[in-house]
């Protein structure tokens, strides 16, 4: 269980980079052997990486950029996007996270009336831009080139301004034993602050994320309501662990 102390650092090297331990323990007005004791558990436990002077961000795992990710198994997230978009009624609030998935599903709700929509997500607010029957809230935060959206407390505390009926997230990875994976902290803070927040907790996840490898644990699958996929592995103990936990699956297979 992290600290609200190191889980603070955690959110500064997501979006301000290196930390060094002198500047960290004059901003928490300690001593170096407390922040040094703090920064130690992150390293870890992989949320960060040492070097002479302070921590950084780990070398593991890296995402590609949203525009190469919008462009992979694009069907899958076109039918996995028109499933979620049936789901969700008319007059819904509606939590759109990360992910270029969630930024499918976006544009298949243009057309839909009276939603809604908070996020912290650019792509999904300029898409939603064009439909004035969907009310959009934009997060302040920090803007991540890479991803085009919006992290940092700014964000986090902005969704806590509501309840939603709805949540949407993406996911870096799926795993068996460890559930819904991310890449960095600072999106699995967002996504967890999404899931607490809602009532239909809806995960979009084309089956190529239980072959990705991420590091950050999100959240367990006992937490999401529903899952939409394309497709189950067969192997590696998915369908198993989706079972145990109670998750509704919906398959959104190639039309025959």
């Amino acid at each position: 269980m992290l600290s609200d102390r190191q889980r603070d650092i955690l959110s500064l090297i997501e979006t301000e980079g290196a930390q060094y331990i002198e500047q960290l323990a004059a901003r928490y007005a300690v001593t170096t052997q407390t922040i040094r004791r703090d920064t130690n558990a992150l390293c870890d436990l992989g949320y960060a990486k040492r070097f002479h002077g302070g921590v950084e961000k780990p070398v593991g795992a890296r995402n590609i950029s949203v525009n190469a990710r919008a462009a992979l198994n694009r069907a899958a997230k076109q039918r996995i996007a028109a499933a979620i978009a049936a789901a969700i009624p008319a007059g819904s609030t509606v939590f759109m996270g990360i992910g270029s998935t969630v930024q499918v599903i976006a544009a298949a709700l243009v057309d839909h009336p009276d939603l809604r929509v908070v996020t912290n997500n650019i792509h999904v607010a300029l898409t939603l831009a064009e439909a004035p029957q969907v009310e959009v809230h934009m997060t302040g935060g920090l803007l991540r080139h890479n991803d085009l959206d919006v992290v940092g407390p700014d964000a986090l505390n902005f969704f806590e301004k509501f309840y939603a009926s709805h949540a949407i997230i993406g996911a870096g990875a799926l795993h068996p034993a460890h559930g819904i994976l991310d890449f960095s902290y600072s999106e699995a803070q967002l996504t967890a602050r999404l899931l607490s927040n809602a009532r239909h907790r809806f995960l979009a996840a084309d089956a190529s994320k239980w072959s990705r490898d991420a590091s950050v644990r999100v959240a367990a699958f006992s937490e999401v309501t529903h899952l939409f996929t394309d497709s189950l592995p067969e192997q590696g103990g998915a369908r198993a662990a989706l079972a145990q936990s109670g998750i509704e699956v919906i398959v959104c297979g190639e039309a025959s």
